[in-house]
């Protein structure tokens, strides 16, 4: 029953992950607050299940796989994930800059903490295992191949390729992204994928394997490889090669190997390439169909053939291995020269690239030191950029997870999450090298990019810890296989230990178990040194009892595995400490330490209650505000207010409800959503716009003035301030409001100075970044001889009207 739970489970697992990448890799927040509410629902109803029936986890859930006590590396990133968690709790309890992005934050970290744990569970099994294995190989297979349907014009996929002209960008004009939309992250996930493959060739073609196993090994490898070229990202390649370098660093003895058996596959990958690059990824469909077969399994097979030479026998061993090495190096080198014959221009080139990342980093740093230790909250570049870039640069995401996670948590959440990471990477090279490589591809080109916003990404590196740490070493194995079953491997059977006589002393005088044993035994058992069923360390064992054993034996404490005990705790104290008085404190100490083992998962699932409620919270808020998308007039209003109750830091919500209310009502809601986001530059703007339809021009003017100050490389809002505090300045000036009209006026000129010279700035620096195309519009211009005007001898004119005479004004602009 347990196997079969653990199947499921990974199956569930899978499920999530392909929910991920068919929705963009949840990089937008409508779909993953859907999503995170129903994991959190589940999750609630396994547990509600587990607890009803009465499951409680016995020998039978762990035989599959060796049984490690404790994994400290697993702990270790557990804890970070909660700190960090915590760090934007204390976060939204004291106001960040963006309470929305917070929310979402602790969404997100709650789900990456969640995950991990069913993961980590699910990996604990054999069929948990299997089905962890199966899914990955499932999600690689969903991102690639629709990808490459996609190219082929079989599929269709909304943004799956990146068209451009400009060829610092593209070398060939289009750039593949596939589910995730943005060919950088998906060239870093395709890599991870490849790696993974990669590495995994060694153990898989062993020593002659058979047609079919070694054909099944190679075959995931051209697809990857020309899922990973046609994105043209030069970090994915760069992080690729680096973690290439680190694996054949720890599998220094398989390289020659590897290079026989995947440069076939590699080198069919670039011909195939090439052909979808000259046609700027829009070949015919039925030839380039054909093309892609033929390449695919023409490299397979001519893998299979230099494996076949490798491992040829007789005579002519020593001259086939080192021919099939020599034709393998051959075709790498072959393949790679092609590939930089294709995009030579943009590899070696790049600059502006590297400029414009460099400019983003500056100004990143600067905001990160004004609050350098704990960060703003979620989202702080997003909010806050505008405010502070030097130059009018676009850059929605700062291009880098280590730097947007100094922004939101400060130094002190970089470290933890830093902690985690390295402690992930410790656990799955000591469990299972192999899957390092990938592992580490993730992890570096977040480093350059902004891989982390995409939360597909996070759990693809969980799910590669789950599957590492979850292959135990040969050393820690207490269990094997034996005839279908798992059995416990023993060294002293039970009946045959001699029963204790009523003295501690016998204990001494017989000891059973591998503390028998002398060292050398001992060190040379190796893998097969286990422990029978009694001497399993038991860790709820009292402390005095294990120190008592210690001083008495002056041998290490014997090892209890609680799930394997067949007698009373009484009996089991009688057992192991003979002779020794029962004293009454014992019984009662026994039950405070069970008590405080259950109690200690109480803040755990409190904590869990409340992310799932804050989860479903959002959720709704999200499901009303897709629902008001679609809805009539009379609808809209409700099911934007619904929203806005569910999460009153909707912003989106709060948008769209002030184009539906008077100006007066507007301001309402608009003030009340600057509560939790009030560097919104967006909601300021609204606002001063509402006060200028309510015709309050002085709140107006400054509600425009601190707007601009969030935003000042707009040119479309910079003109529209000044004309509309000119328009409110001739309107009051109709009503004859002088004053009032001559403060409009005032502040309309004081933002047009503000304006041209900062227009002039950037034209007067000819290598400065003008991606907004930033400059001072011709609207501008012309109000400029208005208001002029209006400071001139219009305003004097407006101030002495004749007698019986309106007062005069030029005409609006």
């Amino acid at each position: 029953m347990a196997q079969r739970c653990s199947w499921y489970g990974g199956l569930l697992l899978t499920g999530l992950l392909l929910t991920a990448c068919s929705q963009t890799g949840w990089f937008f927040d409508s779909d993953l607050y859907l999503a995170a509410a129903s994991w959190a629902g589940l999750l609630l109803l396994v547990f509600g299940l587990a607890r009803i029936s009465g499951y409680r986890r016995s020998s039978h859930h762990r035989a599959a796989l060796p049984v490690i006590t404790r994994d400290p590396y697993r702990a270790i990133a557990a804890v970070g994930i909660g700190g960090i968690l915590g760090i934007y709790v204390l976060h939204g309890l004291q106001g960040p800059v963006s309470m929305e992005g917070t929310l979402k934050e602790i969404v997100l970290w709650g789900l990456y903490g969640s995950f991990a744990a069913a993961a980590w569970e699910v990996s604990r099994t054999a069929e948990g295992m299997a089905s962890l294995r199966l899914g990955w190989h499932l999600i690689g297979a969903v991102l690639c191949g629709s990808a490459l349907l996609h190219v082929y014009g079989v599929l269709d996929l909304p943004y799956g390729i990146y068209h451009t002209a400009d060829p610092a960008v593209s070398a060939t004009g289009a750039r593949l992204g596939g589910l995730l939309q943005y060919p950088n992250t998906f060239g870093a996930v395709m890599a991870a994928f490849l790696l993974e493959r990669l590495f995994a060739l060694a153990p898989a073609l062993q020593a002659r394997p058979g047609a079919l196993r070694a054909a099944a090994a190679l075959l995931p490898l051209p697809p990857y490889t020309a899922a990973l070229l046609l994105t043209e990202s030069r970090g994915a390649w760069l992080a690729a090669a680096i973690a290439c370098a680190a694996g054949l660093a720890l599998e220094r003895r398989r390289i020659a190997p590897l290079l026989i058996a995947a440069a076939a596959p590699l080198a069919s990958a670039a011909l195939v390439y090439r052909q979808l690059a000259d046609a700027k990824l829009a070949p015919a469909v039925l030839p380039g169909l054909l093309w892609l077969a033929g390449l695919w399994a023409g490299g397979v097979l001519a893998g299979l053939l230099l494996c076949r030479l490798r491992h040829s026998g007789g005579p002519r061993r020593r001259v086939l291995a080192p021919a099939a090495l020599v034709a393998a190096a051959a075709g790498c080198a072959a393949a790679g020269l092609a590939i930089l014959h294709q995009v030579q221009d943009r590899a070696l080139g790049g600059a502006a690239t590297l400029s414009a990342r460099r400019l983003i980093y500056s100004d990143a740093w600067q905001l990160a030191k004004s609050s350098l230790w704990l960060g703003q909250g979620g989202e702080t570049w997003r909010q806050s950029y505008r405010a502070i870039q030097s130059q009018p640069y676009v850059g929605g995401e700062v291009h880098s997870g280590y730097l947007d996670m100094l922004l939101n948590t400060g130094i002190i959440g970089l470290l933890i999450a830093c902690a985690a990471l390295l402690a992930l990477i410790a656990g799955i090279g000591r469990a299972c090298p192999r899957l390092l490589p990938p592992f580490l591809v993730l992890t570096v080109h977040a480093a350059i990019d902004f891989d982390w916003s995409y939360p597909l990404v996070w759990l693809l590196m969980l799910w590669l810890s789950a599957m590492g740490t979850g292959m135990a070493p040969l050393a820690c194995r207490t269990m094997r296989q034996e005839e279908g079953e798992n059995a416990f491997v023993r060294e002293v059977s039970i009946t045959e230990r001699p029963q204790p006589i009523g003295a501690l002393r016998h204990l001494l005088s017989k000891p059973t178990g591998i503390w028998s044993r002398t060292a050398s035994q001992r060190s040379g058992l190796k893998g097969r040194m286990s422990f029978p069923p009694s001497e399993l360390r038991r860790p709820i064992l009292c402390w005095r009892f294990r120190l008592l054993h210690w001083i008495s034996s002056r041998k290490p404490t014997v090892r209890y595995y609680r799930h394997q005990r067949t007698d009373s705790p009484k009996e089991g104290f009688r057992r192991y400490f003979p002779g020794t008085p029962l004293k009454p404190f014992c019984m009662p100490h026994r039950f405070a330490l069970r008590l405080s083992a259950q109690w200690h998962r109480l803040p755990l699932l409190l904590g869990f209650l409340c992310w799932a409620v804050l989860t479903a919270s959002l959720g709704m808020s999200e499901m009303k505000l897709r629902l008001a998308a679609s809805a009539g007039e009379a609808e809209r209003g409700g099911l934007l207010r619904a929203a806005l109750s569910w999460n009153p830091a909707n912003t989106a919500a709060a948008f769209g409800l002030s184009e539906l209310l008077p100006p007066e009502q507007q301001v309402i809601v608009l003030e009340r959503s600057l509560r939790y986001a009030p560097q919104h530059a967006g909601l300021s703007w609204r606002l001063a716009e509402a006060h200028a339809l309510a015709g309050r021009a002085d709140t107006a003017a400054v509600w425009y003035r601190k707007s601009l100050e969030l935003d000042r490389y707009s040119s479309d809002k910079q003109t529209r301030a000044v004309l509309a505090l000119t328009s409110l300045a001739v309107k009051q000036s109709a009503a004859g409001d002088v004053s009032g009209a001559g403060r409009s006026a005032s502040a309309a000129m004081g933002m047009l100075k503000r304006y041209r010279a900062l227009a002039e700035g950037v034209h007067a620096s000819p290598g400065l970044r003008n991606d907004r195309r930033f400059h001072l519009t011709a609207q501008a211009q012309r109000q400029a001889a208005f208001l002029e005007g209006w400071s001139g001898r219009g305003k004097r004119q407006l101030i002495r009207p004749r007698p019986g005479q309106a007062p005069t004004h030029p005409p609006l602009p």
